[in-house]
């Protein structure tokens, strides 16, 4: 797949500013800091004999160093990347020597198999995953195992569908992508009152999931026949009209979204939990009956790291019950282990906690695309049309 996973998932693309806007918010303490122009985040270097296990993952992670040394006899130092398709072509070009763990988004992962550059899970000490929900434990079956053995752990998670302004569309409405499609739905005029991703991924999928190809989501890619790619730009451009417009960035969104710009649209959760912890409380998201796109990060362990055993006693402090909820606050994602929900409070599981199981079941885990550059093709039609 071609485009980079982080375009789909909206966590980390309003950076720390949104990040700090948070921890404000709830009250959170801890930010991280930065050194230097390569990006590694506070908590360097070893000390005292200790192992260094070296860890490339997303910013919010390294908030749980403190309580990983304290409770395993190691020194663990984060480097910040804000790419899943940077974590791969690092470790592919030989960062796989420089770091023992990497957290890219699942459909990576599969990636890092069949280049060879991570090790099997050993199910005797990342004991945590036993835990976590019975949905990524079929994804991970179905995406991270070859041979019997499986080479990643499911970390946190988000999904996406549309949000709505709830004072202009009742929350009892059928939660459908067809809302994104009508010029008006339960009595609300929404012409010109709706958003797309400006993204040929986002916008194509949910498309198509609105037309009826959810089968096209089942296999190890995502494929929709040369009719479907066809039909699917059809009803984006005859959607064009009714449409505010296309929209790509979180503060963009956010900011369009409480002005009254748009009354629907095509949205990640995260962007609805940030409103939400800002005191924003009348944008709700839908997860629509066709599916919900659905990302989670997943850590896996280099092949040539030297201290492997270390490395997974690393990844499974990432779904222990309290370090999981820590996770969850400073990055305002679910964890996978919904043990972490004990650690948290009825508001902090209300926005990024308690996930209700039936929810997880009409999750569709992003996946890489056959024939992409017919879907690229399709979608500058559409935006051209």
């Amino acid at each position: 797949m071609n485009i980079d996973d982080k375009e789909y998932s909206s966590q980390t693309t309003n950076g720390r500013t949104a990040r700090r806007r948070f921890l404000k918010a709830t009250g959170i303490a801890g930010a991280t800091g930065m050194t230097g122009l390569s990006g590694c985040l506070i908590g360097g270097g070893g000390g005292g004999g200790k192992k260094t296990i070296n860890i490339l993952t997303w910013e919010e992670y390294a908030d749980l160093k403190k309580q990983i040394e304290n409770r395993l006899d190691v020194t663990v130092k984060f480097t910040k990347s804000t790419s899943s398709s940077d974590m791969f072509t690092g470790w592919k070009s030989g960062k796989d020597k420089q770091f023992d763990i990497a957290v890219p988004n699942n459909n990576y992962v599969p990636k890092m198999m069949d280049a060879g550059l991570v090790d099997p899970v050993p199910d005797d000490i990342v004991k945590n995953q036993k835990s976590i929900y019975d949905t990524f434990q079929q994804f991970s079956k179905n995406q991270f195992t070859e041979g019997g053995k499986k080479y990643g752990v499911p970390i946190r998670f988000g999904w996406y569908g549309y949000s709505y302004d709830s004072r202009k569309i009742p929350e009892s409405h059928e939660q459908s992508y067809k809302v994104l499609f009508s010029d008006k739905y339960k009595g609300t005029n929404l012409k010109g009152k709706a958003v797309m991703y400006d993204n040929h991924f986002k916008a194509m999928s949910a498309t198509a999931l609105y037309l009826g190809y959810k089968k096209a989501f089942e296999g190890s890619k995502v494929r929709l026949s040369e009719k479907q790619i066809k039909k699917v730009k059809q009803t984006l451009i005859e959607q064009k009209p009714r449409l505010h417009g296309y929209i790509a960035a979180d503060p963009s969104y956010i900011k369009s979204f409480k002005q009254g710009n748009f009354y629907v649209g095509q949205s990640g959760r995260n962007e609805i939990v940030e409103m939400w912890a800002n005191g924003t409380d009348w944008p709700k998201m839908a997860a629509p009956k066709e599916g919900s796109l659905a990302w989670f990060e997943s850590a896996v362990v280099s092949k040539k790291s030297k201290n492997k055993d270390l490395a997974w006693k690393v990844v499974n402090e990432f779904i222990a019950p309290n370090l999981g909820a820590k996770l969850a606050k400073v990055g305002y994602s679910p964890s996978c282990n919904p043990k972490t929900q004990k650690h948290l409070s009825k508001e902090q599981n209300d926005m990024f906690g308690a996930i209700k199981p039936s929810r997880l079941k009409s999750f569709i885990p992003f996946k890489a695309v056959e024939n992409e550059s017919a879907w690229q093709t399709a979608w500058d039609e559409v935006k051209t049309a």
